[in-house]
């Protein structure tokens, strides 16, 4: 007699899971988050306003539209450590 049951049912696939298909499940999954991460950052970045200009160096100030089409004469504050 084994110290372990022989089926074991979990979510993720009982002891010892090993689907055939682990890696291209990962690809799949991770270009999917890589994909929505970008879509979420593209469109963030395109509807962030800010109500008043910040005081010091923002990293945002890089990507957001507000700062490269709608005010392209803004000078950004320099980067203070």
């Amino acid at each position: 007699m084994k110290p372990y049951p022989k089926n074991v049912w979990s979510p993720a696939g009982g002891w010892w899971s090993q689907p055939k298909a682990w890696k291209r499940n990962s690809v799949i999954v991770g270009l999917g988050t890589t994909v929505l991460t970008g879509f979420l950052f593209y469109k963030s970045a395109q509807i962030e306003r800010r109500t008043s200009y910040p005081t010091d160096w923002v990293p945002s100030m890089l990507w957001a539209k507000q700062f490269k089409e709608d005010d392209p004469k803004f000078q950004p504050p320099k980067f203070r450590e």
